[in-house]
């Protein structure tokens, strides 16, 4: 099975693929036992999927978090702030979200979901995994290798 077959496969899954082309390729599942076979294998796995349990805070994390902030300078409320400090604390803001926009714009694949406008989840993971150029993650640390 290819890569494209593969992506086709994982989009039905998930239902972004449009009616004509869901309708297409269950068609081509009808014809086809091997492809149904590899389908019908990719819907147990996404049936099998669950997310890990959410791991909690480590002990005293609050309380050292509370530390810095009262060990720092005394905090000044926002609007007690010189004016200079708020209007140039408002310019940061404003340059950071036209920036985020600017970099947002430059990447948006030509591709994007019908609903969302963003790139379907599963060739997004795909690209990402065959990229041979991708850097690799770095190694597990902290409460990751401890579990």
């Amino acid at each position: 099975m290819t890569g494209d077959v593969q992506i086709q496969l994982m989009r039905l899954l998930h239902g972004q693929l449009p009616e004509e082309k869901a309708r297409a390729l269950r068609d081509r599942l009808a014809r086809e036992p091997e492809l149904a076979l590899a389908y019908r294998r990719l819907e147990r796995a996404w049936a099998g999927l669950e997310l890990p349990p959410a791991a909690p805070a480590p002990l005293g994390f609050t309380s050292r978090v509370m530390a810095r902030l009262g060990a720092g300078s005394p905090v000044v409320p926002w609007s007690k702030a010189p004016l200079w400090v708020r209007a140039t604390g408002a310019a940061a803001l404003l340059a950071g979200v036209l920036l985020g926009m600017g970099v947002g714009i430059g990447w948006m694949p030509k591709e994007t979901h019908a609903h969302t406008g963003l790139p379907p989840l599963t060739e997004s993971y795909l690209a990402m995994v065959n990229d041979s150029t991708a850097p690799a993650l770095p190694p597990a640390q902290g409460g990751e290798a401890r579990q």
